[in-house]
């Protein structure tokens, strides 16, 4: 009796060795890809708040003040990505 518990409790062990495994290699390859996203948003944000500051007139100076809503939190959220990616580096 005492070897089949000591097989359940291996069995186990390396069952929750392996959901542990593709839960966090999953779960790191989506925060990635919102890393990429996130990034890529901010980019299309400062070109577009760049060239509504370029634009002659007073339409485009009115995007600019929206434009800053999506770019500031954006920017912290970039920050912290470059972050923890230097803090995996190093």
């Amino acid at each position: 009796m005492g070897e089949s518990s000591s097989a359940a409790g291996d069995f186990a062990s390396a069952l929750i060795t392996s959901v542990t495994t593709t839960v966090t290699t999953t779960t790191t390859g989506v925060i990635a890809g919102l890393g990429l996203v996130a990034t890529l948003i901010l980019i299309a944000l400062l070109i577009s708040k760049e060239l509504a500051t370029a634009t002659s007139g007073g339409a485009p100076v009115r995007w600019t003040w929206p434009l800053n809503l999506g770019i500031v939190p954006l920017l912290f959220a970039f920050a912290v990505n470059v972050a923890v990616k230097l803090a995996e580096v190093l």
